[in-house]
Parts: structure tokens; sequence; C-alpha cells
């Protein structure tokens, strides 16, 4: 679990999201469930693989 776009503010807030750039919805940041759940799959290391042509 882990997302690229989620920095750390600080021991009370947690997490942010440079991409809406408001608190990230979890308590611990996850990409692939975030994607999914907003909407934003290709942002995801999965999807990628998946769609990746060689």
């Amino acid at each position: 679990m882990a997302c690229k776009y989620a920095k750390r503010t600080d021991e009370y807030h947690g997490w942010e999201c440079t991409i809406t750039e408001g608190a990230c919805m979890f308590l611990l940041p996850d990409q692939d469930t975030c994607a999914e759940q907003y909407g934003e799959v290709e942002h995801t290391e999965r999807w990628k693989k998946e769609h990746e042509t060689d």
C-alpha cells in the first residue's frame, strides 16, 4: 500500500493528496484503491501493467 501522490503533512493531520491538494481520503494512502474509488484508474501501476504494449 502506497501512493506516489500522497505526501506526509505532520503527525496530527496525516497525508495530503498532491492531485486534489486536500487531505488524503485514507488513513494510509493506497493508490490503487483510491484510483478505483474515484475513477482515476490510469494513475495506478496495476492499470499501466494491464494496458502496456510491448
